[in-house]
C-alpha cells in the first residue's frame, strides 16, 4: 500500500513540476525553471532509488536499472527535463495499473464486507447479537435460515438441513438434528436450530481453512513480471553501447543520450497499459483482477484444475427424471407431488416446484391434513386422496410396499449420486422423482473454447464421492480427477500437479477452495455464492453466475500477453537502433526524450487495444 502510494505521489510531483517549470520558462527567466525541474528530480528520484537498490541487494534485477541509471546521469548532467520525463514514466506507469487495480476490485470490497461476522447469542430467554470472534465454548447460539455457522458446535434443539457444500463438496444439504454436529461456515437452510459452542471462531473448521490459505499464499512464489524477464538482456546491451559510445567519445552527454533512448518505457508501459485494458476489459465482463501479476500467469496457463459442486455443476440439486410405477402419467406424478409438496422448505420440494412451473405452469392444487417428518417426506390430500412423498424408508414405515425392481432401481440411484423421491397412495407406490447435481449448462462449451486456447491439461478435484465425481469427469472429457479430499489435500494436490505442469490455474467457488486458490499459480475464485474466503484466496475473482467468464478471462489474459509481448520486442528493437545513433553523437538528450515519446505513444496505442478486442 505504501509502494502504491508513493507511486501516485512522485507522479503528482513530477507531473506539477513540469507544469510550474514551463510557467516559469514563459513568464521569468530559464534559472527558475531548471531550478524547479532540478528539485523535483532530486525529490522524486529519491524513494525510487531506494527502492530499486533494496531490490537489487535482493537479488532482483529489473527494467528500472537502466531508468534510474539514466536518471542519476540526467542530473549530473543537468539535463533536467530529460530526467523528469523518464521519471515520469517510471511512476507513472506503475501508478496507472494500481490506479486501474483499485477501481476494478471495489466490487469485490463490497461483497467481502457484506461477510457475516455476527452470532446471536441466548442469554436468559433473550438474543443478544454479538461478534462471531467472541462467542465462548459452551454459549447458545441461535441459527437462523439463511444464515451462516458462526462457529463449531452441537444441536441442542431443532431440525434443519444445513448446505455443507462449500466445506465437503458433497451439493446435498445434510439433514441436522438434536445431538448432531454443525460447521463453521456452513449455512442453515430452512429452520431455526439451537447450537451450544464446542469451538471458539478461532478454533473452528472455518478459521482452519483460513490458516491453511495463509499458508499457502506465503509459500507463493513472487511474480516475475513480464516486462522484468527481458530486463537482464535489454539492460546488459544497454549499458555495452552506453559505456562503449562513452568510451569512444569520453562525452557524458553522449552516454546519457544512450541511456535516455535506451529508457525502458516501452518495456514498463507496454506491460503496465496492456494490464490496464486487459483488468478494464475483465471488469466489464464481471471479472475482477487483484493484481497484474496473476492476469500474466493466467495469460500462459497451461493447466486448470476445477471444483466440482457449485462450479462444474449449479451445486443445487435438480429434477433430471420422473417415473411412472402406475397408470399416471409422468405429467400427473409431477403435478401431484409438487402440490403435496408446496408447503415443504426443503430444499428437493423447492427443487421440484420450481420445475414443476417451469416445464408444466398449471395451477398446483393446496394440500389438505398437511404433515412433515423433517428430512424423511411429507404427507397430505389432494382431491380427496392421500398422497404419501419422501424417502424410500419413510413410505415403507408407513406400510407402503415396493416391488424388488423398484428397490434395486433405488439402490443403482444412490449408488450414481442421485436420489428418488418416492410417490405413493395409500399403500401403492405411484412413481418416482429423480434428484440431482448437474453441470452448468455453459460449462461444456466454455471447456470447447478454452481446449482451443493451448490448455494442456484439465483435473477435478472435490470432496464429493468417487462415484459423483467420475460421472461428472467422464462426461466433461476432464483429463484425471481426484475425490473426496479434504482442504488441506486439495492443497497438497495442487503442489503436486504444479511439480508437474505450471503455470496451474484453481477454479472454485467454496470454502473448502480457499487454501487450493491460493496455492495455485493463478486462483480464480466464482464469488456468486457469496464465498467471502475463496473471493479473499482467488487472485482473480468472477462475480456473476456464469462460468463462461472463466473462459472469457483466459481469453483477455492470453490476448493481453500477446500485445504486451508485441509491443516490447517493437520497442527494444527500436530503441537498440536509437542507441546505435545516438552513440555517435547524432541525439542530444532532450530529443531523444522526445523521441521515447513517440515511442511509448506508439506502444500505448498498440496495447490498448486489449480493450476494444472482442471476447470470442
Amino acid at each position: 500500500m505504501k509502494e502504491k502510494f508513493t507511486n501516485f505521489l512522485i507522479t503528482a510531483l513530477v507531473l506539477i513540476g513540469l507544469v510550474t517549470s514551463l510557467i516559469l520558462h514563459l513568464a521569468i527567466t530559464e534559472a527558475y525553471d531548471e531550478l524547479v525541474l532540478m528539485l523535483t528530480l532530486l525529490v522524486g528520484t529519491i524513494p525510487l532509488a531506494i527502492r530499486i537498490f533494496s531490490a537489487i541487494l535482493k537479488g532482483q534485477f529489473g527494467v528500472d536499472l537502466i531508468a534510474i541509471a539514466a536518471i542519476v546521469t540526467a542530473f549530473l548532467t543537468r539535463e533536467y527535463l530529460a530526467g523528469s520525463i523518464i521519471l515520469l514514466m517510471l511512476s507513472g506507469g506503475e501508478a496507472l495499473e494500481d490506479y486501474a487495480l483499485r477501481r476494478s476490485s471495489r466490487e469485490l470490497k463490497q461483497l467481502l464486507s457484506q461477510a457475516p461476522s455476527i452470532a446471536h447469542l441466548k442469554s436468559n430467554d433473550q438474543l443478544i447479537d454479538i461478534v462471531a470472534n467472541d462467542v465462548k465454548i459452551d454459549d447458545l447460539l441461535i441459527i437462523k435460515p439463511g444464515e451462516i455457522v458462526p462457529v463449531d458446535g452441537i444441536v441442542m434443539s431443532g431440525e434443519s438441513q444445513i448446505d455443507e457444500s462449500t466445506l465437503s463438496g458433497e451439493s446435498l444439504p445434510v439433514e441436522k438434528s438434536e445431538s448432531s454436529l454443525v460447521y463453521s461456515g456452513t449455512i442453515n437452510k430452512s429452520a431455526v436450530l439451537t447450537v451450544r459452542a464446542l469451538k471458539e471462531a478461532r478454533e473452528s473448521h472455518y478459521e482452519r481453512i483460513v490458516r491453511l490459505v495463509q499458508e499457502a499464499q506465503n509459500s507463493k512464489a513472487p511474480v516475475v513480471r513480464l516486462a522484468d524477464r527481458y530486463a537482464i538482456g535489454f539492460t546488459s546491451v544497454t549499458f555495452l553501447i552506453s559505456a562503449a559510445a562513452w568510451l569512444l567519445s569520453q562525452n557524458l552527454t553522449i552516454f546519457l543520450a544512450v541511456l535516455v533512448v535506451a529508457t525502458p518505457c516501452p518495456l514498463i508501459l507496454a506491460t503496465h497499459i496492456a494490464i490496464i485494458s486487459g483488468i478494464s476489459k475483465s471488469a466489464s465482463r464481471g471479472i475482477i483482477v487483484k493484481n497484474g501479476g496473476s492476469l500474466e500467469k493466467l495469460g500462459e496457463a497451461k493447466g486448470f484444475l476445477f471444483d466440482k459442486t457449485g462450479t462444474l455443476t449449479l451445486g443445487t440439486p435438480q429434477v433430471v427424471g420422473i417415473k411412472s410405477v402406475s397408470q399416471l402419467s409422468t405429467d400427473e406424478i409431477m403435478r401431484i407431488a409438487a402440490s403435496v409438496d408446496q408447503l415443504s422448505a426443503h430444499i428437493l420440494a423447492r427443487a421440484l416446484i420450481e420445475h414443476t412451473k417451469r416445464e408444466n405452469p398449471v395451477f398446483l392444487e393446496y394440500p389438505k391434513n398437511f404433515q412433515e417428518v423433517l428430512g424423511n417426506g411429507v404427507t397430505g390430500e389432494i382431491g380427496g386422496t392421500r398422497y404419501l412423498l419422501g424417502k424410500i424408508s419413510f413410505l415403507k414405515g408407513l406400510g407402503v410396499e415396493f416391488p424388488a425392481s423398484e428397490l434395486a432401481e433405488h439402490d443403482q440411484l444412490q449408488s450414481e449420486g442421485k436420489i428418488a423421491v418416492f410417490l405413493a397412495s395409500s399403500r401403492e407406490p405411484l412413481g418416482y422423482i429423480i434428484f440431482s447435481d448437474v453441470i452448468r449448462p455453459e460449462v461444456k462449451a466454455a471447456f470447447a473454447s478454452m481446449r482451443e486456447h493451448r490448455i494442456k491439461k484439465t483435473y477435478m478435484l472435490t470432496g464429493d464421492k468417487e462415484n459423483v465425481a467420475k460421472r461428472i469427469a467422464k462426461e466433461l472429457s476432464i483429463d484425471d480427477y481426484r475425490a473426496e479430499l479434504l482442504p488441506e489435500e486439495k492443497v497438497a494436490e495442487v503442489k503436486r500437479i504444479r511439480a508437474e505442469i505450471h503455470p496451474v490455474v484453481m477454479v472454485g467457488d467454496g470454502i473448502n477452495d480457499a487454501p487450493a486458490l491460493a496455492a495455485a499459480d493463478v486462483g480464480i475464485a466464482l464469488a456468486s455464492h457469496g464465498s467471502s474466503a475463496s473471493s479473499e484466496a482467488g487472485d482473480i475473482v468472477i462475480m456473476v453466475n456464469d462460468f463462461m467468464r472463466v473462459h472469457d478471462a483466459l481469453h483477455i489474459s492470453q490476448r493481453m500477453m500477446h500485445i504486451a509481448k508485441q509491443s516490447i520486442f517493437f520497442g527494444m528493437g527500436v530503441s537498440i537502433c536509437l542507441m546505435f545513433i545516438a552513440a555517435f553523437g547524432y541525439i542530444r538528450p532532450v530529443y531523444g526524450a522526445l523521441l521515447q515519446e513517440i515511442l511509448d505513444a506508439a506502444v500505448i496505442l498498440n496495447a490498448m487495444r486489449v480493450n476494444f478486442e472482442k471476447v470470442e
